[in-house]
């Protein structure tokens, strides 16, 4: 299985870049707009990806199952789901709180190379075999 490791830095960056100017400028469209490009990814039309060919970065195809990285990105759209509604809300400092927590962490994994959502992938995997799943 191959993993392209540019789209991921690519979504790192822009969740890192974009999430903290968002809540400092207190614009919630850029955590709607990064919400929609995340939960994007798990569609036919994958606006994260289209974002990135359209900027012509290459792709960096790696052999890597992509699988704990698709959790790891099912999660940020989850918690940016739950940023944007907060903000819907006005529940301000919850949404903002909760889409810096996915800068955090993806600034985590692009400067240190620690994914917390795949090392979640692996040891619930781990816990299912465990207990006599696949």
């Amino acid at each position: 299985m191959r993993t392209d490791r540019n789209q991921i830095r690519f979504n790192q960056v822009l969740l890192v870049a974009l999430l903290p100017l968002g809540a400092l400028l207190d614009r919630p469209g850029l955590v709607y707009l990064l919400f929609l490009l995340m939960a994007s990814q798990h569609t036919p039309w994958d606006l994260m990806a289209a974002l990135k060919r359209l900027l012509r970065i290459p792709p960096r195809a790696v052999e890597e199952d992509p699988r704990p990285h698709r959790f790891a990105r099912s999660l940020g759209a989850l918690f940016l789901g739950l940023a944007s509604l907060a903000l819907l809300l006005g529940l301000k400092a919850l949404g903002y709180g909760l889409a810096l927590l996915v800068a955090l962490l993806a600034f985590v994994n692009l400067a240190f190379g620690f994914c917390l959502g795949c090392f979640l992938y692996l040891h619930l995997r781990y816990a299912r075999a465990l207990m006599g799943g696949r």
